[in-house]
C-alpha cells in the first residue's frame, strides 16, 4: 500500500546513538529521560538494543517527539549496531572528549557512512579535566569526519551528561536536521516497521519490541514478521503502559507471537487473521524455495564443537552467535546447533548429551533445577555469563584446550659424515663436521642420503679432539657414536631434531 500524498504529515525522527564502549551513550539517554539505566547493566555495558521516546520543546515552544535507539558499543554487538543504524533516520556519533576516537568509534563511522544515515557528532564528558574538544575534532578529520568549523557540514555538539551542558543544543540540532530531512508518514496506512528486540517470557509468551516507521497500528489488528504472527490484543508503549493505537516512529511492545520473530526483520500490520495467515504461508514458501544457507567448508582435521546458546532476549543470542563465528579457526569450528531464549532446560541437555563435546552457553539466564537430575549431566560443559566478552574469553581458552594436537619435528642441527670408522650391528662410530646448529648427545636424528631419509637413530656419545663432550657447535669437526639400524656412509647427512606437540 503506497503513501497517499494528501495524508502525509511530519514524522518524528528515529535516532540511533552509536560509539565506543563507555563513551557516554547510555548516560546521555539517562539525562534526557531523567532515569538511570546504566546501574542495571552488567559491567556498565548496554547489552541490548533499547528504544525510548522523549519529548522536547523547540525554540518556538512546540513539543516534538524524538525516538532514541540505544545501540551497544561493545565490539561484540557490531551486528546489532548495524541493525540500529538501518532502522534509524538519524545517527548520533558519540565520542568521549577525554579518550577521543577509539576502535568502535571507527566501526560506527563506517556503519553510518555505509548506511548513508545523516548524523550529528556529540563530544561527551566535556566537564572532565582532560577533555579536549578541539583534539577530538582533529582526530575525526583523520577518519573522514568533517564537522562544522573543520571544513565540513557535519553538526557537532559538545555535551556533558553530568552537568547537562550542551544537551538542549543537541536535541535542537536533531529537530533541525529532522526538519531539513523532511521525514513524513501516512497515518492512514497499516503500520509497518522493524523488529528491534524479541524475547520469551515464561508467563506471557513470545514478545517483540517494534519500531513503527510508517502508518498506524490499532488494537485488534495482526502483526506479521516473516513466518511469525501475533494479534494486537495488548499494545504497550516503551514505558510499559497499555495503549489502544500507536503511530509512526513509536517504539511498542507486542506479546503473543507464534514463533520468535527475527531481529531486524520488517513487520507489517494486517486487518484480519486470514490476511496474516496468508502472509505467513507466503513467507514460509519463499524461505523453502530459497533453500538453506551455504555451509562452511571444513577439512577432515577440523575439530567441530557443537554449541547451544540460550539468552534472555533473542538479540543477545544473535550477537553471541555473530561473535562466536569470529572465534572459529581451521583447527576448531564452533557450530551453533541450537539458539533460543529462556532458561537452560532438560531438552537442551538431552540434545547436548548426543555429543559429549557440546557446550551449552547461557547469557543472563538460569539453569532449571531439573537439569541437575539428568544422568551424565556432569559430562557436558554448561557455562553461564552476564558479560559477553567474558564469554568469548572463556571460549578462546576452551578452543585452545580442545584443538587437535599434532607432533612437529624441529631441526636442531645438521652434520656431514666425513668418515665411518666402525660398524657393529646397530652401533656405529663416525667422524663429521657440524654444518648448522648443534650436535648434542641423546639427540634423535634422521640419516639422510642424497636428499632422502634412509634411517633414524640417536646419538649416544660425542668427542671433540680427544675429549668427550655433550655439545658440538657449528663449524667444528667431531667424532660420534650413534645407534641406527642403517649403517652410515661417507657424505651422509645427520639431521638432529626434537619433537614438539603444537
Amino acid at each position: 500500500m503506497k503513501d497517499n500524498p494528501n495524508n502525509l504529515i511530519e514524522r518524528p525522527p528515529i535516532v540511533a546513538i552509536m560509539g565506543h564502549v563507555d563513551h557516554g551513550k547510555s548516560s546521555l539517554l539517562d539525562y534526557i529521560r531523567k532515569s538511570n539505566i546504566v546501574a542495571g547493566e552488567h559491567g556498565g555495558i548496554t547489552q541490548h538494543i533499547a528504544a525510548y521516546e522523549v519529548a522536547h520543546s523547540d525554540k518556538a515552544g512546540n513539543k516534538k517527539r524524538i525516538t532514541f535507539i540505544d545501540t551497544p558499543g561493545h565490539a561484540a554487538f557490531s551486528h546489532m549496531r548495524n541493525r540500529g543504524a538501518r532502522i534509524a533516520d538519524i545517527a548520533i556519533l558519540i565520542v568521549s572528549g577525554e579518550e577521543g576516537v577509539k576502535t568502535q568509534t571507527v566501526e560506527a563511522i563506517k556503519t553510518i557512512v555505509s548506511e548513508k544515515v545523516p548524523y550529528i557528532v556529540a563530544i561527551t564528558k566535556i566537564d572532565r579535566p582532560n577533555a579536549n574538544v578541539e583534539r577530538v575534532k582533529s582526530e575525526l578529520l583523520e577518519h573522514g569526519v568533517y564537522v562544522e568549523g573543520y571544513g565540513g557540514d557535519v553538526p557537532v555538539a559538545a555535551i556533558s551528561s553530568h552537568t547537562g551542558a550542551g544537551i538542549d543544543d543537541l536535541l535542537e540540532t536533531i529537530l533541525l536536521l529532522a526538519e531539513f530531512q523532511d521525514f513524513k508518514g501516512d497515518p492512514a496506512k497499516l503500520a509497518e516497521g522493524f523488529v528491534v528486540e524479541a524475547n520469551m517470557d515464561e508467563k506471557r509468551g513470545i514478545s517483540a519490541t517494534l519500531i513503527i516507521k510508517n502508518g498506524t497500528l490499532k488494537k485488534g489488528q495482526f502483526v506479521v514478521v516473516d513466518d511469525a504472527m501475533a494479534a494486537t490484543r495488548l499494545i504497550e508503549n516503551f514505558a510499559g503502559d497499555l495503549i489502544e493505537t500507536a503511530t509512526f516512529s513509536s517504539p511498542i511492545r507486542i506479546t503473543g507471537f507464534s514463533t520468535l520473530p527475527r531481529i531486524g526483520s520488517a513487520f507489517q500490520a494486517l486487518e484480519t487473521k486470514k490476511d496474516a495467515e496468508e502472509y505467513v504461508e507466503l513467507a514460509i514458501e519463499a524461505a523453502r524455495i530459497a533453500g538453506p544457507a551455504a555451509h562452511v567448508e571444513l577439512t577432515e582435521n577440523t575439530k567441530i564443537i557443537p554449541l547451544i546458546i540460550k539468552a534472555d532476549v533473542y538479540g543477545s543470542a544473535e550477537a553471541i552467535e555473530s561473535e562466536i563465528s569470529k572465534l572459529s579457526t581451521d583447527e576448531v569450528f564452533f557450530k551453533v546447533i541450537k539458539k533460543g531464549v529462556g532458561t537452560i532446560n532438560e531438552s537442551d541437555v538431552q540434545l547436548a548429551l548426543s555429543d559429549k563435546n557440546t557446550i551449552i552457553l547461557g547469557f543472563n539466564v538460569d539453569t532449571e533445577r531439573a537439569v541437575r537430575d539428568i544422568n551424565d549431566v556432569d559430562s557436558i560443559a554448561i557455562k553461564t555469563f552476564n558479560i559477553i566478552y567474558k564469554m568469548t574469553e572463556w571460549l578462546e581458552i576452551e578452543r585452545e584446550a580442545r584443538r587437535p594436537r599434532k607432533e612437529v619435528e624441529t631441526t636442531i642441527g645438521t652434520a656431514k659424515i666425513l668418515k665411518v670408522f666402525s660398524t657393529t650391528k646397530n652401533s656405529h662410530v663416525a667422524g663429521g663436521t657440524v654444518v648448522s646448529g648443534t650436535m648434542n648427545t641423546k639427540d634423535q636424528f634422521k640419516l639422510m642420503r642424497k636428499g632422502e631419509e634412509v634411517g633414524r637413530g640417536h646419538i649416544t656419545g660425542l668427542q671433540q679432539g680427544k675429549s668427550p663432550t655433550s655439545t658440538v657447535e657449528t663449524g667444528n669437526e667431531f667424532g660420534m657414536q650413534i645407534e641406527c639400524k642403517v649403517a652410515p656412509e661417507q657424505n651422509d647427512i645427520i639431521e638432529t631434531f626434537k619433537v614438539e606437540t603444537k
